[in-house]
């Protein structure tokens, strides 16, 4: 454009010249001839034409001007220019908002957002930045009311047309809620790392460790059951008992590592069902087995785990009482409904009476929307079934 221009002005001061002298010549009393008046006008017709594609060329860029510095006022990200002193020379709205402080405030001073631990950092990055060398980075700034903010900076060098360095701009966003979910989704997998080694731990105790005590303990029975000394006997017993313990708590162990219990510490209801289980064993002369599938702890609020601990603890006092059984189980199984079953291997049902607990168990069935029923096995043995839709959480 400057040369443009140059090459217009003069294209004007010729035809000027031009005009001037077609002016004076009647005074002298020569006539210009058709050739000079024409290139006179072709040369005027050209410097206005010239003088126009100028003067539109000079409206475009303020245009574009007007339309950068209104990008900048109403941009969400903080842009300040600053001399090569570090003054602040422009302050827009979005720095307004992200800092706290006013244009009014900031513009004549130097900066005073860089925390002291990170000044090291910001002079190295200018010194990159002097070098022709744009940086884009992470860092911490300060606000007005003291708080810091997490903030992803451009800082860039402004030079003159001949190339001088004249200032620095810098560009500032806010990330905070950008590492947030960062540091969320991090948290989350390696919650899921940890679970997965739950599992892993919880499956090996299970098909190891309790298969091994167990198969430690039914062998002391039968050697206890071929030794005729009591006090022998008596102390083969004690270890039995504290084997079939330490099987119960082992149970619990694991199914608290496959579901860990809620943030307020309340024992889930797996645990609960567990502990059940666990001191049923004293009047059952064993202890019943437990197993649990789907997703028993989201569907059983505080009201389902109260009905089915009283449930269990019933069902379990009845084969106890009734079933003469040396094995016993219970399941507990959450999908479309929650079902719980409990199964022995004694006489059977039998006489069945309303004092036996069962019209209780049936009643809070019902009360839940759901279905309760007692039958027996064909392996030998009752089952009972209760089961309530999961909708009634």
């Amino acid at each position: 454009m400057p040369g443009r221009i140059s090459f217009v002005t003069l294209d004007w001061d010729r035809a000027a010249a031009r005009g001037d002298q077609a002016l004076r010549m009647p005074s002298t009393g020569h006539q210009a001839s058709p050739e000079e008046s024409a290139a006179l006008h072709r040369e005027l017709e050209e410097a206005s034409g010239g003088l126009g594609a100028s003067r539109g060329e000079l409206e475009a860029a303020g245009q574009a001007e007007a339309q950068l510095a209104a990008i900048v006022r109403s941009s969400d990200d903080a842009m300040v220019s600053m001399t090569t002193d570090l003054v602040i020379t422009t302050w827009n709205h979005g720095a307004e908002r992200l800092f706290g402080y006013s244009m009014a405030e900031m513009v004549g001073r130097k900066t005073v957002l860089i925390p002291g631990e990170l000044q090291e950092e910001f002079d190295l990055i200018l010194q990159q930045v002097r070098n022709g060398q744009p940086r884009t980075y992470e860092t911490r700034r300060w606000r007005k009311d003291g708080s810091l903010v997490d903030v992803a900076v451009t800082l860039s060098a402004m030079l003159d047309p001949g190339g001088a360095l004249v200032g620095y701009s810098s560009v500032s966003r806010d990330i905070t809620g950008r590492l947030k979910a960062e540091a969320e989704l991090a948290a989350a997998r390696a919650e899921r790392e940890v679970l997965a080694d739950r599992d892993r731990i919880a499956r090996d105790l299970r098909e190891q460790v309790v298969q091994r005590v167990s198969a430690a303990s039914l062998a002391l029975q039968g050697l206890a059951a071929r030794i005729g000394a009591p006090d022998v006997r008596a102390g083969i017993e004690a270890v039995i008992g504290e084997l079939d313990d330490a099987i119960a708590e082992i149970r619990e162990a694991i199914f608290t590592l496959h579901r860990p219990a809620p943030a307020h510490n309340t024992p889930g209801v797996g645990v609960r069902i567990l502990k059940v289980a666990a001191r049923s064993a004293d009047v059952l002369a064993f202890t019943p087995s437990v197993t649990f599938s789907g997703p028993v702890e989201e569907v059983a609020s505080e009201e389902i785990t109260e009905h089915l601990l009283a449930v269990v603890g019933e069902a379990l006092s009845n084969i106890a009482r009734h079933a003469h059984a040396s094995a016993a189980g219970l399941s507990l199984s959450a999908g479309e409904e929650l079902v719980l079953l409990v199964h022995d291997n004694g006489g059977g049902i039998g006489q069945v009476t309303e004092g036996s607990g069962l019209q209780d168990m049936r009643q809070r069935a019902e009360d839940l929307g759901g279905t309760f029923s007692v039958a027996e096995r064909d392996s030998g043995g009752t089952q009972l079934e209760w089961r309530i839709p999961v909708r009634h959480q």
